[in-house]
């Protein structure tokens, strides 16, 4: 970047978004904060400025839109990797996957993504977002735990996009979306150890 360059003049091609890395993470920190408190509806450019102690033409710097502000914000969890657990068994990297997973469920990235389902039908870019982001890790990290146990022999064949690979988070995911109640830790052991390894035993045993 030019040094005489000021962050707010330095626009990328996405609509005139400044490159300051610090004040971008305080804003998509504050995006997230707003939508686990108040939802998609109430998700506005002044909102997300107030608790981003920033200014709003801040905001309108950066996003043209609140779909391409929350569609951004979205997209960068990417960067947040998940470490794949590697506890030498694949019970026991399920039980360290699975009670992350109930962690984040329960925490206020489970209340932002929550509010915000509602508005995936109807947003291609945040639908597209959600896909190539958050869910994009998440499956990678299932694969690597999945291809590890086969590996190591504990699964027979692959079990990538079967069911048997779906019931390990599916019931965390059900309980959560439909119960309206934090998902216990121990709930996360409870589908290792009497859903998900009987069905791979009975996998095997086919």
């Amino acid at each position: 970047m030019p040094a005489l360059t000021s962050p707010d003049s330095d626009r990328s091609g996405r609509g005139g978004r400044p490159r300051d890395p610090s004040r971008d993470g305080a804003i998509r920190s504050a995006i997230l904060r707003v939508l686990a408190e108040s939802g998609y509806a109430g998700l506005t450019m002044d909102a997300v400025a107030a608790a981003a102690g920033v200014g709003k033409a801040t905001i309108y710097r950066r996003w043209r839109t609140k779909s391409d502000l929350v569609a951004d914000a979205v997209s960068e969890l990417s960067e947040i990797r998940i470490r794949v657990p590697d506890t030498g068994s694949l019970e026991g990297d399920l039980r360290v996957l699975l009670r992350w997973l109930v962690s984040a469920v329960n925490g206020p990235l489970g209340a932002a993504t929550l509010s915000l389902l509602s508005a995936l039908p109807h947003d291609p870019a945040l639908r597209s977002a959600f896909r190539n982001g958050p869910m994009d890790v998440w499956s990678a990290t299932f694969r690597e735990v999945w291809d590890r146990a086969e590996t190591r022999g504990e699964v027979r064949e692959s079990v990538q996009g079967s069911a048997v690979a779906s019931t390990a988070s599916a019931p965390i995911l059900q309980r959560w979306l439909f119960s309206g109640e934090p998902v216990p830790e121990a709930f996360a052991d409870e589908v290792v150890a009497d859903v998900v390894l009987p069905l791979v035993s009975a996998r095997n045993a086919a």
